[in-house]
């Protein structure tokens, strides 16, 4: 069932992806809030007010009163977001979608849960009770994955880019452990020597969780994770340019 379910989630993402990566560049993409934000209102020269300078008619002089996020630069910020490329509740969205790479990577780490106890009991409290309600409905999986991959570009107008990015990360980052996964229902009825498979299953469960740990982080220090290689650039692409 997982096996197949891996299988309809790759397919439907690839398929996605292409789609987005043709009209994530268009026109149409650009939306009012993105306009708003490279806006710089424009106006003449107090000189040429005057008459003093006549070539002063002809110059203009850039006024921007916008920062960088398009918000006016003598607005009074929350204590909550004075820095960062991340601003405000946007640092808690942008961590949830990675809650799908967690919970689809939770069984990798057990030979690490074995080793250490309080790490287990940890899992076992924070991340337990959603795996079992993730595997208990059938094709949850497939719908949390469309949700995050699709769900995020439809909303372009509400989310902001740094919150789409994070999703489409996630997505990438839960991409990454469907062929280890597929490899081990592949290989679950045969008889594969500990010494082999907890290395092997322990470095799936620390390469992931070292990402999702990285962005989540710096999600909430108000930093984009942007420097995952390879995963990074292919969310860039998948988000767009706005």
């Amino acid at each position: 069932m997982r096996s197949s379910a891996g299988v309809i989630i790759l397919a439907i993402f690839l398929a996605y992806s292409c789609t987005s990566f043709c009209n994530g560049f268009t026109i149409n993409s650009i939306t009012p809030t993105a306009k708003k934000t490279h806006m710089i209102r424009w106006s003449k020269d107090e000189n040429s007010k005057n008459g003093e300078d006549s070539k002063g008619d002809d110059q203009q002089q850039p006024i921007n009163n916008l920062d960088i996020f398009g918000q006016p630069k003598d607005k009074k910020r929350r204590k909550f977001e004075d820095e960062g490329d991340i601003r405000g509740p946007d640092r808690i969205k942008s961590c949830i979608p990675y809650m799908l790479p967690l919970i689809d990577g939770d069984s990798f780490g057990r030979f690490i849960y074995e080793r250490i106890p309080p790490l287990e009991a940890l899992d076992y409290v924070l991340m337990r009770p959603f795996v079992d309600a993730f595997h208990a409905v059938p094709f949850l999986s497939i719908l949390l994955f469309m949700v995050f991959a699709i769900g995020p570009q439809l909303l372009r107008d509400s989310l902001s880019r740094e919150v789409r990015f994070n999703a489409q990360q996630a997505i990438f980052i839960d991409l990454t452990l469907l062929f280890p996964t597929l490899i081990g229902e592949a290989i679950a009825g045969e008889k594969v020597p500990r010494q082999l498979l907890e290395p092997s299953t322990n470095f799936v469960w620390i390469g992931y969780m070292s990402l999702v740990l990285y962005s989540v982080a710096s999600c909430l220090r108000g930093k984009k994770p942007d420097q995952i290689p390879f995963i990074s650039s292919a969310a860039e692409m998948s988000t767009g340019p706005f």
